[in-house]
């Protein structure tokens, strides 16, 4: 309809030839379709303007669940690219993925794994290969925190920061994740609600 609309309007200011019908009429009162044009565009775009506010777009990875304010996305695969050529440990390897495997198997609470060692013999490496072995029985999310214990330059992640790092990750609006000057008050906060967060997607 525009797009007529402005051929219109061109032709009648533009066209020395005479237009059949009513459109001669059109075309000696070329300021007619000024009018229409302007009135169109005007109706179209309080239209659009309507529709934008009866349906707000909603982010990927958030659930239109309408709880809580919009802005986070989930983020659950966040396992880093797993090494093409690990070699060694097959030992401790097994006894880990073996150990998550027969936990779940029996329906237990899965134990926590610790790994330990000096800086640089391969630890993170360790974790992210059996991450990726294992990532199958972990459908709903792999998540990964890097803590530079040991990184060059960085300093060590904090639990409270670790924590905020998970939340966000899993979902949780920056806005509704406790802050505060007490450091172990925030970190408390932010424990429980990550152990709530958790309940909820069992």
């Amino acid at each position: 309809m525009t797009t007529m609309l402005v051929g219109l309007v061109t032709n009648a200011v533009s066209d020395e030839s005479r237009w059949p019908g009513w459109l001669g009429w059109l075309q000696e009162h070329a300021w007619f379709s000024f009018v229409v044009l302007g009135v169109t565009m005007a109706g179209l775009t309080a239209l659009l303007a309507g529709l934008s506010e009866t349906r707000p777009p909603t982010l990927p990875g958030r659930p239109e669940d309408g709880a809580g304010p919009p802005g986070a996305a989930q983020v659950l695969r966040s396992l880093p690219r797993d090494t093409a050529a690990f070699t060694d440990r097959a030992a401790e390897l097994e006894r880990l993925v073996g150990s998550v495997r027969a936990s779940q198997e029996r329906g237990q609470g899965l134990p926590v794994h610790v790994i330990d060692g000096m800086p640089g013999v391969g630890k993170t490496a360790f974790a992210v290969h059996a991450g990726h072995l294992l990532s199958e029985r972990f459908p709903d999310g792999q998540l990964f925190v890097n803590l530079n214990g040991h990184t060059p330059g960085r300093t060590p992640v904090q639990a409270g920061e670790a924590l905020a790092s998970l939340l966000t990750a899993a979902g949780v609006p920056t806005q509704q994740i406790p802050v505060g000057d007490d450091v172990g008050a925030v970190t408390e906060a932010r424990a429980s609600m990550w152990r709530s967060r958790l309940a909820d997607e069992e």
